[in-house]
């Protein structure tokens, strides 16, 4: 169980992962934007430290802490109404990257840094998997020092089921505790 565990941490942590129009747009994010019709243009752009787009030929955006699908349509609408006869097509570049902690029974306990949209399986591909005292049963997400989400890998190994492999947040804690007591028959 821990091989095929191990192989399919292998697998995720390797997963191009798509933008969900609920992902909160920060600092460091980049956007592509394609303009097209009586300008054409391409161009990425990054969301400065104080939460701003700034678009060639357009002023300055703040975009922190909105949805990404809103952050679209107000793109759009920006550009159609200062830019006419132009629309643009607006994707997602590169996420920003987040710190998260890995403690208790991974492979290397330490702090990592992760893409936005890493989830607690990418978190424990990038710290070498689970020990072989490690539960696989009960890997905790702990924030602001709760436990907020409980993931059993043989839900995800066994029955697909992924529903417990939550999006991290910067300054999560993913918990591995030991496995507790086991029975060996020889």
């Amino acid at each position: 169980a821990r091989i095929t565990c191990r192989i399919l941490l292998i697998e995720i942590g390797n997963q191009i992962l798509g933008i969900p129009d609920s992902y909160i747009v920060g600092p460091g994010d980049t956007f592509t934007i394609n303009l097209y019709g009586k300008e054409s243009s391409s161009e990425e752009v990054e969301v400065d430290r104080e939460g701003r787009l700034t678009i060639d030929k357009l002023q300055p955006v703040a975009v922190s802490g909105m949805q990404y699908n809103e952050v679209v349509k107000l793109i759009k609408t920006k550009v159609e109404k200062e830019m006419i006869g132009t629309q643009a097509f607006i994707s997602m570049g590169e996420t920003r990257s987040i710190r998260v902690m890995v403690l208790g029974e991974a492979y290397q306990s330490g702090a990592y840094t992760v893409p936005a949209l890493s989830s607690i399986s990418h978190a424990l591909f990038v710290s070498g998997g689970i020990s072989e005292i490690g539960s696989l049963r009960n890997i905790q997400l702990k924030r602001a020092g709760k436990t907020i989400q409980t993931l059993d890998l043989y839900d995800l190994l066994i029955r697909g089921d992924s529903s417990d492999d939550v999006i991290l947040k910067p300054g999560d804690v993913v918990f591995i505790p030991t496995v507790g007591k086991q029975v060996t028959v020889d």
